[in-house]
């Protein structure tokens, strides 16, 4: 019995010893865990290669379909590549579109029967439309269907699997668009959404989240604004671009009937198309030199229906990052998250971030922040609008971090996410968000990033980046 007992007792010694290896090999430090589950998908990304304001990533029934920009010497094309899950494998790559430039950037959706959606968006062009062949099978598509002119689209599908899109109007920037496509039926434009300020004749951008309450029925709405005057008829090139962006924005609007009618947080109903005046605003400034930077991030909502609303803001103080929640009465509620920036990650400011929510309300958040000071530091008066642009020239100064809060972000907790890349940085975040039938369920969304250069191409350039996808531990 003293022998058997102690041979049973050396097993389970070595048992413990080898799991305590193992655990320390694998576990600690927990930087390595960012690594664990982490895919090349592309080695020809562009320098937007996971921009956009649509969701590229889809999971359901056992595979997660993910899509992006790739680069070549003959142009700008989405793709889209499937894990199965169960085996772990990654199919090939699959060519949605071919877009004019770096605008042509996928977003995806999926119905309740399982086919697949994606758009690839224009840019003073057409947006291209298609429909997955077969549910949840990314291989083969309807041929291409090309509709409206609109940029930075946005693609979710209602519980009677009518398509919603939202996106630029491209014709003299004249504000958001909506757009409908019931099953079976052609896309529908419904008008605009909201509309540019009458004193702002010249350029405009509408960067815009547009998120399903829980109960499937209720449309919100959150939309930066992006506004600028006419240049003087003197003004040529790049001139021209400097009067871009003297009205800087964020705004708010919710429809409980499937985008028939709009309203405030607080109930406030607002007459289409909204304006800077009527629409629910968070945050706004118009100044010419330096311009605001304010720039909207994103949006999730809780299973409570609430709202959360992310943006940065770069004047008077750079980097600055905000998330507001309206109260019981439609007030918006300031979140400490800029204070948990400062407490983390001194010296370091944000440049935008990608929001999300899971089935069990946990708030995602993956930013990308740069030192503040900085020896090529451009934030006072910036380019082209934006203070933050001179970061586009030093793709190694930014990196990807991971907050999370399970309390409506009174409180954040920090994960490891990705490894800093001190010589090529890590670019541009694109988290998994619930467009209609994807759940987010309580394991944390994934993401998508880039590591290379995100700055315009020169003439003749291609810039070939590497694009991954990653899941937070």
């Amino acid at each position: 019995m003293s022998r058997v007992w102690m041979t049973s007792s050396r097993r389970r010694e070595n048992w413990i010893l080898a799991v305590s290896i193992l655990l320390l090999i694998v576990v600690f430090p927990a930087w390595r865990l960012a690594w664990a589950a982490q895919a090349l998908l592309s080695s020809r990304g562009s320098e937007r290669a996971t921009s956009g304001n649509g969701s590229k990533i889809i999971v359901s029934a056992g595979k997660t379909h993910v899509a992006w920009q790739d680069s070549t010497e003959k142009g700008y094309f989405a793709r889209v590549r499937t894990l199965d899950r169960k085996t772990g494998r990654w199919s090939e790559t699959y060519t949605l579109g071919q877009g004019r430039d770096n605008h042509c950037r996928p977003t995806l959706t999926i119905d309740s029967k399982g086919y697949l959606h994606a758009i690839v968006g224009g840019h003073h062009s057409g947006l291209q439309y298609r429909r997955s062949l077969r549910p949840n099978d990314a291989a083969e598509w309807t041929e291409v269907v090309t509709f409206g002119k609109t940029t930075y689209p946005v693609l979710i599908c209602g519980p009677d699997d009518t398509l919603y899109l939202t996106g630029r109007h491209d014709v003299n920037w004249k504000g958001l668009d909506l757009y409908l496509k019931p099953p079976g039926q052609p896309w529908q434009r419904q008008g605009l959404l909201v509309q540019k300020g009458g004193k702002y004749k010249w350029y405009g951008a509408y960067h815009n989240a547009l998120v399903w309450g829980p109960d499937h029925r209720t449309l919100h709405l959150s939309t930066g604004f992006f506004e600028g005057k006419q240049p003087p008829k003197e003004a040529r090139g790049d001139e021209r671009r400097k009067w871009s962006g003297h009205h800087q924005a964020v705004g708010y609007m919710q429809s409980r009937d499937f985008g028939k009618t709009w309203r405030r947080a607080d109930g406030t109903p607002i007459p289409l198309p909204a304006k800077a005046e009527t629409i629910d605003m968070i945050a706004e400034a118009e100044s010419a030199n330096p311009q605001p930077g304010i720039q909207h991030c994103g949006m999730a909502v809780d299973s409570k229906n609430r709202p959360y609303v992310v943006y940065v803001r770069h004047t008077p103080t750079p980097g600055q990052s905000f998330l507001v929640t309206p109260d019981n009465q439609g007030k918006w509620q300031h979140r400490p998250l800029e204070a948990v920036i400062e407490k983390h990650w001194p010296g370091l400011g944000a440049l935008g971030y990608q929001v999300s929510m899971t089935d069990d309300d946990v708030l995602c958040l993956v930013g990308t922040l740069v030192p503040i000071d900085h020896p090529k530091a451009n934030w006072n008066p910036g380019q082209y609008g934006l203070p933050q642009f001179w970061t586009r020239g030093f793709p190694e100064i930014q990196r990807i971090v991971w907050l999370e809060s399970r309390d409506g972000g009174r409180t954040f907790a920090v994960r490891p996410a990705v490894a800093h890349d001190s010589d090529r940085g890590t670019l541009v975040p694109s988290i998994e968000r619930p467009t209609g039938f994807n759940r987010i369920t309580a394991s944390r969304p994934s993401f998508l990033y880039f590591v290379g250069l995100s700055r315009y191409t020169k003439k003749g350039e291609v810039i070939d980046n590497s694009v991954y996808w990653v899941t937070v531990p």
